[in-house]
């Protein structure tokens, strides 16, 4: 018998991996219980071509809510919705745990939420500042989450983050997986993303410098967040939460449009790459017979004695929230079979010629002088203006 305190994701995780080894049963002792996702919306929100609104994302968690006995996920203490729920805002510390099976442990007596915190511990036994106790405990896991190095902050000699610059210093751009959650619409319930676009927009500021020197013209320095470090927290400077990284991304696109189209792209990219690669009837066989392997596993191996969960998604349920999401979000028809010859152009290019090679790109010559016309007017700027000493002092 395991307790893991907190309810992160890395504590969900936990949980999962316990539980597959064979552990009898398993405590999340968490002061406040936060949502968690099941596969299905996950791979929605990943595949969508448009931001997926926060009320959608909660109607898809309620078929595995209900059905495992969960909780009703629109009264969750991280949800903020207007009285008819066609609305809906996010904000918790951690980001969602994502996966059917912390559901089905949940609905199989496995897995047990305990909203509390720990005051003591005596031999095999939690004492709770509630006054309860979970007894018989060998193990105990903490995952409370991240704590930063403020080593990071003295090696970059910051006092504070000015948007992703230390200290202002738009050469020293840093990047960490943001903390917490705070949202209306989901893109994704990942980093690649906003990892994507952050590697795009300051390699684009590098090799196009003239840019950023416009965008500090224009005030950028005065408008980005800023972060100072907060000892008494233990918070280094260049940890930074999502809200944070936000702002600063909206910020930096307002100054600077061309920055948004650098990934004009992504919206088809990531309908069609989730369709190639985890296209929908392949996907939801999967998580039905993975639903169906663990209940199996843990008769045999965690003495499992509990009459048997169906899986509580159907493809026509997934092709409702294909409708709902066509209807109110995209505005043209988004197909969960991923065809996509009836789409609109996004992003100022025709589908038909995503992901096409440019006609000049297919001459070797014309290719090979256009390489080097990047690669030279870039480097003759820096080495220009770094000879100058424009650029200042500094790394």
């Amino acid at each position: 018998r395991i307790a893991i305190l907190g309810n992160g994701a890395f504590a969900v995780e936990n949980a999962r991996t316990a539980i597959e080894y064979g552990c009898r049963k398993v405590y999340i002792v968490t002061r406040r219980k936060n949502l968690a996702s099941p596969r299905v919306p996950c791979w929605f929100v990943h595949q969508g071509p448009a931001p997926t609104p926060g009320a959608l994302v909660l109607k898809m968690f309620q078929p595995m809510y209900e059905a495992t006995g969960f909780g009703d996920p629109w009264k969750f203490w991280s949800v903020h919705a207007s009285s008819d729920r066609s609305r809906v805002h996010i904000i918790q510390n951690s980001r969602f745990g994502i996966g059917d099976v912390t559901f089905l442990a949940v609905a199989c007596g496995l897995l047990e939420y305990v909203q509390d915190t720990l005051k003591r511990c005596s031999r095999h036994t939690l004492h709770l500042t509630g006054g309860g106790t979970i007894d018989d405990i060998q193990v105990i896991l903490k995952s409370l989450g991240l704590l930063g190095d403020f080593e990071v902050d003295r090696m970059h000699k910051m006092k504070q983050m000015v948007g992703q610059f230390c200290d202002g210093d738009w050469r020293r751009v840093l990047l960490i997986d943001a903390t917490g959650m705070n949202a209306a619409n989901f893109t994704t319930f990942s980093t690649g993303i906003s990892t994507k676009g952050f590697v795009n927009t300051y390699k684009y500021l590098y090799e196009h410098p003239h840019e950023y020197y416009k965008m500090e013209k224009d005030g950028l320095l005065h408008a980005l967040p800023c972060n100072a470090a907060n000892e008494k927290e233990d918070k280094p400077a260049y940890v930074t939460d999502v809200k944070f990284a936000m702002s600063s991304g909206i910020i930096m696109d307002g100054l600077c449009p061309r920055l948004a189209i650098l990934n004009d792209c992504d919206p088809v990219y990531k309908y069609r790459m989730y369709h190639a690669c985890h296209p929908l009837d392949y996907f939801l066989d999967t998580a039905m017979k993975e639903w169906d392997h663990y209940q199996e596993l843990w008769k045999t191996q965690n003495g499992l004695d509990a009459p048997y969960q169906k899986y509580p998604y159907t493809r026509e349920m997934i092709e409702e929230y294909f409708q709902e999401y066509s209807r109110n979000v995209a505005g043209w028809e988004v197909r969960a079979d991923g065809k996509m010859d009836h789409w609109p152009e996004i992003g100022g290019q025709a589908n038909k010629a995503f992901g096409s090679v440019p006609q000049w790109a297919k001459d070797d010559n014309a290719f090979a002088e256009a390489q080097k016309a990047m690669e030279s007017d870039h480097i003759k700027w820096w080495g220009d203006h770094l000879v100058k000493g424009a650029l200042g002092s500094g790394p």
